[in-house]
């Protein structure tokens, strides 16, 4: 009689049978020995009962008719599974080499940690998940989404008072003991509850940050419908009985400091990659609104890249592992300028108001569009007329270069007119990661109607 399995690998599934059938190869490709995997079929369209035929014994599948949601399926998977450990996994994630063994081992290496979770990466390699961390509203947040994956942060392992359900160990007995999920929560905030329950119990949680997923965030079922049902039960069950952790986290991680000199105001410092500041004054830091929006604008990005790779990859087109290189392209433009411009000079940068873009290292830099006092001016001129006269009034503060990074070109498009002013009043260095312009001393007043 052969022995019951070490862990047994919970994937709960609804369609998206190129998105599945990854996530199965790349478990399989990688399961340690001793271990199962058990797919829920959750009343799926009919092409996926057929793929996943196609995996034979490999795995153990288990087919419902009526499809009542991830926690539901969670919960008839575990009661089908033979594991001491159930590890519940989303098919919208790729597992990297190793990252079930290091859960395995971080179980053996913590007796009492009934829930571990892992490291959810998107597919651009920055952080959607490195554990759950309770804010001041007391809600639970993904902490450090949007962090570089490889941020000293991301990767300590720790106590939390919960992790994720998309890559998640729970020890049979505790989960046993819980209850499994509540099937009440739809597809949202059930992994949370379930991880404050069996804490509630005395069981601990962990984060684990040496496994490792790519994870197509919410990629393989809707949830707008049912979410409010599911944060109305969270907030009457654990809103005000939570830690609100996250302040705690951040001082432990060397991310906000704060000072205590013999009166008040105490001084605060926060890393920029975790807050921008807002002052109660009623002013604030021209640069703060600016980081606001330009974060706004990065997670929109991270979403539809998301998104996109989701949709592909379910009609089976492999992609390139994407990357965004933003940082890249700044340092190749600083290097560029710092060639073509001499030091002292005094150079625009058409931006949308991005700080990175104005160290240039022994050059007076500034952005363009700006306003009179030389702030960025926060949109797109009217027309060319708008362009060449902002252009002008910045030639006149004594700006001697222009400089248009690739990602900005289509301003030589869209502002016909400005592209001829230029053209005609400046001398032209193309790069690949920008083009140098080097302003007439004076520019001609070109008349043009917008």
């Amino acid at each position: 009689m052969s022995a019951a399995p070490r862990a047994s690998v919970v994937v709960p599934v609804h369609g998206r049978d190129g998105l599945t059938r990854r996530c199965l190869e790349l478990v399989l490709a990688d399961l340690p020995a001793g271990c199962e995997v058990v797919v829920v079929d959750d009343a799926s369209p009919a092409a996926t009962p057929r793929m996943l035929a196609g995996f034979g014994a490999s795995i153990r599948l288990l087919r419902l008719e009526e499809n009542r949601g991830f926690a539901a399926a969670c919960n008839a998977g575990a009661a089908a599974a033979a594991g001491e450990m159930l590890v519940f996994l989303n098919n919208d994630t790729e597992p990297e080499p190793g990252w079930l063994q290091a859960l395995l081992d971080c179980a053996a290496e913590h007796p009492a940690a009934e829930v571990i979770g892992a490291r959810l990466l998107y597919p651009t390699g920055a952080v959607q998940h490195a554990g759950v961390a309770f804010g001041q509203d007391g809600y639970p947040h993904n902490l450090y989404a949007g962090f570089p994956g490889e941020h000293p942060a991301v990767n300590r392992p720790r106590r939390l008072q919960a992790v994720t359900g998309a890559c998640m160990l729970v020890r049979r007995a505790a989960f046993d003991r819980a209850g499994g999920f509540d099937e009440r929560f739809r597809n949202s905030l059930e992994d949370v509850d379930l991880c404050l329950r069996i804490g509630a119990g005395g069981g601990e949680v962990h984060y684990c940050p040496e496994a490792v997923l790519t994870h197509l965030e919410s990629a393989t079922r809707g949830r707008e419908e049912k979410f409010e049902a599911s944060v109305a039960l969270y907030r009457e069950r654990w809103r005000e009985r939570v830690r609100r952790d996250d302040l705690a986290l951040y001082v432990e991680d060397g991310l906000l400091e704060v000072e205590y000199p013999d009166g008040h105001p105490l001084r605060i410092s926060v890393s920029p990659l975790l807050a921008a500041i807002e002052r109660t004054d009623g002013h604030e830091a021209e640069l703060e609104p600016q980081l606001r929006s330009q974060g706004r604008r990065v997670q929109d990005l991270q979403r539809e890249l998301t998104r996109l790779a989701a949709e592909l990859s379910d009609r089976g087109v492999e992609l390139a592992e994407p990357r965004l290189g933003y940082e890249d392209e700044v340092g190749e433009i600083r290097a560029e300028v710092e060639r073509a411009v001499p030091e002292g000079a005094s150079v625009l940068v058409v931006s949308r108001g991005d700080p990175e873009l104005l160290r240039l290292g022994g050059r007076e830099a500034g952005h363009f569009p700006a306003g009179p006092e030389g702030r960025y001016l926060g949109h797109h001129p009217a027309g060319d007329a708008e362009a060449i006269e902002l252009l002008e009034a910045a030639r006149e503060r004594g700006a001697g270069y222009l400089v248009v990074p690739a990602a900005e070109l289509w301003w030589l498009g869209h502002y016909a007119g400005f592209a001829a002013h230029l053209e005609e009043n400046a001398s032209a260095e193309r790069h690949q990661s920008c083009t140098v312009y080097r302003l007439a001393p004076r520019l001609a007043r070109t008349e043009v109607r917008s």
